[in-house]
Formats: C-alpha cells, structure tokens, sequence
C-alpha cells in the first residue's frame, strides 16, 4: 500500500488484490485533495455492480432475460426500456433493482464486498463532494454523506458537511430513479437549465474531478462526461480516472483524462498512507486500539458504580463523571470516523482546544461535576491523538479532590477513602450534589451536555 516510484504489476493474492496495482500518485491530484478542491464521480463499478459483489451485473442479467444477442448491444438504458416494454413495466424493473440491492445487505459479507470503496472514502476528510450516478444509499449509510436529489434541495449545498449529488435518483426516492432511455434524456435535458446542473456546472468549474467505477464503455461516463466537456471546452482542467480499462488508454488521453490504472480501493488506501505522512491523518490502526479502550472503560465504570455507593462516598460523582467523560469521547470518536472527522489531525486539535476552553470556564464557576466529565472527554481524544507511550500513562480513575489520576480500582478506593489533600470546596459540593438522590443504590451520569 505504498506509492511506488514505477508502475508495476502486483502479484495474485485474492479476487481483491489481483487488482491492486502500483502506480506514482500525481503530486498535484493530491495537493488538490489536500486542499478540498477535489470532486469524486462515483459510478457502479464500486458498489453492487463491481466485480466481486455479483456473479453477473444487472445489465448483464436484463440482457440475458430479454433474450438480446451478443452481437450489437445495446445502451444500458436501452436495454432497460426494452425490459419494461417486453417484460414487467417500469415498476417490475425498480422492484428488480430494489430486491437486488436488498440481497446485498442481507448478506454482511456481500454488503461488505460491495462498500469497500465507501467505507475507506468516508474515513477521508478532505473528500467531502461526491457525484454519483449510482441509485442505492451506500453514500449516505457508509460516508454519512447528505443526499441531494431534486431541485429544492440544492439550496442547502453550502451547509457543511459530506454531500452527494445523486444525478441519477435513490433507491429511497423511486419515482427519482433514472433508468430508461427516456429517463436519460429527459434528465440531461433537465440538468442544462435546473438547479441540479447550476450546481454540478459550479463543481465542474471549480474542482479537480476524480472519477471512480467507470469504464470507457459505460453510458454513465460517456453522457456524464460529454456534459462537463460542453461546459468547459477549451478551459477544461487536468482531470483523473481510477480504472483498470488499459485496452483504452489512448481513447482516456484523447478526452483529456489522466488513468491511474489499479482498483479504486487500492487508491484510496494509498491516498490514506500518504495523507498520514503528510501528518493531516492519524493512523486508523487507531480505530482498533480506541474499541479496545472504551470496553475497558466501560468495564471499569460498571466495577466503580457496583462497588462504591455515592451515599458513603460522595466524591465517586466526580470519578463517574470522569469516566463518562472518557466514553463519550471514545464514542464519539467511533461513531464519526466514517464522517471523515475523527482521523483529522485538525479536527481532534480543534475538539481538544474548544473542550479545554470550556474546562476552564467551569472551573472558574465551580461546577465540578462538569469539570471532571471534561477532564475525562479531554483525555479521551489525547489518548486518540498521542502515541503509545502518552497513552499508557492516561488514566481510567480521577480523584477530583486531589486533582490526580489513577490506574485501577484499588488505587482510586485508597484515594477516595482519604481525607488529607483533599479540597474542602469539591467535598462539599459532592455532598450538597448527592442529597438530590436520597436512594442509596442510586447512579449517576453525566450526560454530552454541559
């Protein structure tokens, strides 16, 4: 998963890694990316119709059901307007095309085989515009990527966040789904003068446009891409293709596009590599290390709260707190690695000034309870950020009243159970904190708010 000086071929590992080629990564595509001033166009060739999801593609399966020969193929969405002339209708193809995505994600490995693009593209930060020709969700449910598919929906472009053009439809909006050849035309008419194209004009205009999952046969690519040559002309900018269609490589210079010739998961892995030795992407061996943690917390808060009663001893609240303060930010942390945030070096730093402001503010008003949720949450994205050495040394207990952390459970009870060094001021407002719980059994927590 390097970037090799020389293209050469890989050796034959599996069904996947047959296709991992090597190749130099041009020094500007990345720059660009770097930069966010890269669009991705994303077509089939990465989600259900990829070479490793289905025996046969969708197409191939129409064809063979309508009884077309080999000889003079038809256009992809000439054959599924043959299917509805001769077969079930429009509503038969979409239940076709629906059934067909639902028995990818019945099935975890299949699902998985069919995502493996989305899942490495949504961990990227700085990749955050995607066009797609491709109808399911996969975007939406593996990048967190906010779906655009009418018109109305264009005047929220500049919100932040992940978007998805969707220039074809969604599996969750049916009636948007283009699939005939009517649908086609009556779509790129609409785009020449609609709010859809207005945007996908800006994209064009302004971006490096990356495209994914198509191959130079591909009626997706070859519309797709005669619009954003009839926008540009002669002001058209170095654009790139990921494929693995060498037998075309003079028809892809002849369009103005540059191949990288090696699978599009291999891609983005090396993207991810050298993002992180650019020092903008911590290693996502993190993520692995981070699940591992927050179980021990979590273990660790069940064995304070069963073992320690806050009526006997009131300062466990801050400890509690503490520790919710550490599984949140694991959880967090977690939950948005594929919104492209969590390996972001610039997003941790930002999460961690923006919390240690906010700590500094509660201890001057005294909200302890707060104060200790915070040194927690702090410590949590530190133990994301840090190397191995700084994260061994980051504690699962907090005694509040001294001020210092501990390791285990013994040696926090010790902490806890004496009274020398402790602050007079943080004592007495766990005392006053626990009367608003007179049950004994009681347990608290801090909940993400503050």
């Amino acid at each position: 998963m390097v970037n090799r000086s020389k293209t050469s071929p890989s050796k034959e590992y599996c069904d996947y890694c047959k296709d991992y080629h090597d190749f130099v990564f041009p020094d500007d595509l990345f720059e660009s990316i770097v930069n966010h001033e890269v669009v991705v166009f994303a077509g089939a060739g990465i989600s259900t119709e990829g070479r490793n999801v289905f025996p046969s593609t969708l197409y191939q399966d129409i064809l063979a059901e309508i009884g077309h020969s080999t000889d003079n193929l038809p256009s992809f969405s000439q054959a599924m307007s043959e299917f509805c002339r001769r077969k079930g209708g429009r509503r038969e193809l979409i239940e076709r095309i629906t059934e067909r995505i639902d028995y990818v994600r019945s099935f975890p490995k299949l699902y998985s085989s069919a995502v493996r693009c989305h899942r490495l593209l949504g961990m990227i930060p700085c990749i955050d515009e995607i066009v797609t020709t491709n109808w399911d969700d996969f975007f939406e449910t593996e990048c967190h990527a906010t779906p655009f598919v009418y018109e109305p929906d264009m005047v929220f472009w500049g919100k932040p966040g992940r978007k998805v053009l969707k220039l074809h439809g969604s599996i969750n909006n049916l009636g948007s789904m283009v699939i005939t050849s009517r649908d086609y035309d009556e779509r790129y008419n609409s785009i020449s003068t609609g709010l859809v194209g207005s945007q996908l004009k800006l994209l064009i205009a302004a971006k490096t446009l990356l495209f994914v999952g198509y191959s130079f046969t591909d009626e997706d690519f070859n519309r797709l891409y005669s619009f954003v040559r009839s926008q540009l002309g002669d002001f058209m900018r170095k654009f790139y293709i990921v494929t693995l269609d060498k037998s075309n490589d003079g028809k892809w210079k002849d369009l103005g596009l540059t191949p990288i010739y090696t699978a599009a998961e291999y891609f983005l892995q090396v993207l991810i590599h050298k993002l992180q030795d650019r020092g903008c992407f911590i290693s996502v061996d993190i993520i692995n290390v981070v699940q591992t943690a927050l179980d021990f917390t979590v273990v660790q808060h069940l064995l304070l709260s069963s073992k320690t009663k806050m009526a006997k001893y009131p300062e466990v609240i801050f400890c509690l707190s503490y520790q919710d303060g550490l599984i949140n930010a694991f959880e967090r942390f977690l939950h948005h690695v594929q919104y492209g945030e969590s390996l972001c070096t610039n997003e941790i730093l930002h999460a961690l000034k923006t919390h240690d402001r906010l700590l500094k503010q509660k201890q001057a008003r005294k909200k302890w309870y707060d104060v200790a949720y915070l040194k927690g949450y702090l410590n949590g994205y530190t133990f994301v950020i840090a190397d191995e050495d700084i994260r061994q040394c980051i504690p699962y207990y907090w005694d509040l009243g001294v001020n210092e952390g501990f390791y285990t459970f013994k040696e926090y009870k010790k902490s806890l159970t004496t009274t020398q060094r402790k602050r007079k001021s943080i004592s007495q407002y766990a005392s006053q904190f626990v009367k608003r719980y007179p049950h004994p059994d009681t347990i608290v927590h801090h909940t993400p708010f503050l």
